[in-house]
């Protein structure tokens, strides 16, 4: 990671960050880093800082958490990242009741796509992730939180289907809005339509990065058909603005995920969220 990038996950600025280098730099009385082509490396005394930088920051986690198990009073910042369709329709709840139990945690939420998601809990730069991918890793705890469906939808009048369903081959015909590459709704799409000997090449495809709540717009206006959760169009179902249609080929099924990291020492406040978590009445 270069300093621009290290500096904004930090929430600093590149000068402030390189500024606090050089303190540590003067402290040490020599460089911590050295420059080769267009990479930053860290030199042999920067590495046994980043060693025992690594010890301190443990230790600092053991501090607190014996600290919390002790006062049993839950504090401080707790950081939760989601994709944007659990970001959009599960976090809100969950973060709103658990706040009123626990008052004095403090908490940022990060939303974004599962991969990106996946990488910040492995770097630590969040505490518990909630996604819909599985994503398998040796340094993660990944457990299944629910399943759902995904309903294929169109507007009112960009369609006239008999009885309301819709084939693979019909869809053919249409323009589907689907999610980037790697994101939980493209996805289980792909193998549906695998499932049944075709490819994503054979329909008309709009790709839209980053917003579930884009694509609802779209669906709306008439611009194609998606795949949405019930949660997300209840509100477009019930004033009919949006009608379901059924897939012949069988349902899309979603699942949710919690993603943390494996580790010895976890704080007594993401202890609790995950307990929180998994005590949910899921419908």
């Amino acid at each position: 990671m270069c300093i621009r990038d290290r500096a904004r996950s930090l929430y600093l600025t590149q000068p402030a960050v390189t500024h606090q280098i050089k303190n540590l730099e003067g402290h040490f009385a020599t460089p911590l880093f050295k420059r080769e082509s267009n990479t930053v490396l860290l030199t042999p005394v920067g590495q046994i800082l980043y060693k025992y930088a690594k010890k301190f920051s443990k230790l600092d986690d053991e501090l607190m958490e014996e600290i919390e198990n002790y006062t049993g009073r839950l504090k401080g910042d707790l950081i939760i990242g989601a994709c944007t369709m659990v970001g959009g329709h599960l976090i809100p709840d969950l973060v709103k009741d658990f706040c009123e139990a626990h008052p004095e945690v403090n908490f940022s939420i990060d939303i974004g796509n599962c991969p990106s998601v996946i990488d910040k809990v492995l770097k630590g730069t969040i505490d518990v992730g909630l996604i819909g991918d599985k994503a398998p890793h040796r340094d993660l705890v990944v457990e299944e939180l629910l399943e759902h469906t995904l309903f294929l939808v169109s507007s009112p009048n960009y369609i006239s289907i008999k009885g309301g369903t819709v084939s693979l081959h019909d869809l053919t015909g249409m323009k589907l809005l689907l999610r980037e590459e790697g994101v939980g709704t493209r996805v289980r799409f792909e193998e549906i339509a695998s499932q049944n000997g075709m490819n994503l090449r054979k329909f008309h495809i709009i790709t839209v990065s980053g917003s579930d709540e884009v694509i609802k717009m779209m669906v709306k206006n008439g611009v194609g058909v998606s795949f949405l959760p019930q949660k997300a169009i209840e509100r477009e179902l019930e004033i009919g603005d949006l009608k379901k249609l059924a897939l012949q080929e069988g349902e899309l099924r979603h699942k949710f995920y919690l993603v943390y990291r494996k580790q010895k020492v976890t704080s007594l406040k993401t202890k609790n969220f995950l307990e929180f978590v998994r005590g949910q009445a899921w419908v």
